[in-house]
Order: structure tokens, then C-alpha cells, then sequence
């Protein structure tokens, strides 16, 4: 689907592009959470099995807002056409929707397993 809904109205150059650009962004979105949650975690004291990043709080801070604000300039850059592109507001309409499309077919296949975690752990049976 993704494929096919590329293509319209553009080359073949250009539907490779907004595909990539959307690989790019799923790619990353991940990111964001990691740096995010690491910057989060030096709030909290480290047990006595935890590795800390070398340097300390004010090292893992750093990296966390070097890592984070990265990831951000990809998904940002993302969204950039190419200067080739025959129609740039069709490319970047493809590409914010593509990507709300995937986020919202994760977000409901998410739902629908917790669903399914949350009757299985109540006791019935799950289709």
C-alpha cells in the first residue's frame, strides 16, 4: 500500500525518496524514547548492578542531549524534499501521512495486545 501510494504523482527517484524518508523516521522515532528515558534515568540512583556511562551524570546528560537533539535533526531532515521533486507539497503531504499511518497501525496493534495481555491475565480466553 505504501508502495503504491508513494508512486502517485511522482517519478520513481521520488517514491524511493518519500520510502526512504519514512524508513528514516520509524527508524529513529525509537531513538527519541532511549535518549529521552536515559536523560530521565539519571534522576534516579543506581543499584549495585547498574553500569553507569563513563563521566558520570554530567557525561550521560550531555550525551543524552546530543543523542536526542540528533535523532530530531533526522526525523526533522526527513521531511525535506528532494530538490528533484516534481510536486515538493504532494512529497511532503506522503511523507507526514505515511508516517501517521504507521504510527497509528502500531498504535493499534499495541491496544490490541495489551488488550489481549490484560484478558489473559483476568482469565479468559483470548480468540
Amino acid at each position: 500500500m505504501f508502495v503504491f501510494l508513494g508512486q502517485a504523482e511522482t517519478t520513481v527517484k521520488g517514491a524511493y525518496d518519500v520510502l526512504v524518508s519514512l524508513g528514516i523516521i520509524t527508524y529513529f522515532l525509537p531513538y527519541l524514547f532511549l535518549f529521552g528515558a536515559m536523560f530521565r534515568l539519571q534522576r534516579e540512583p543506581a543499584g549495585p548492578d547498574v553500569i553507569r556511562v563513563p563521566g558520570g551524570k554530567p557525561a550521560a546528560l550531555l550525551i543524552s542531549c546530543v543523542g536526542f537533539a540528533t535523532a530530531l535533526l533526522t526525523i526533522a531532515i526527513s521531511f525535506v524534499p528532494s530538490p528533484g521533486e516534481l510536486h515538493p507539497a504532494l512529497a511532503v503531504a506522503k511523507i507526514v501521512g505515511g508516517t501517521g499511518a504507521l504510527l497509528a497501525v502500531g498504535a493499534v496493534l499495541y491496544w490490541r495486545g495489551r488488550k489481549a495481555r490484560d484478558k489473559a491475565a483476568a482469565g479468559f480466553s483470548v480468540p
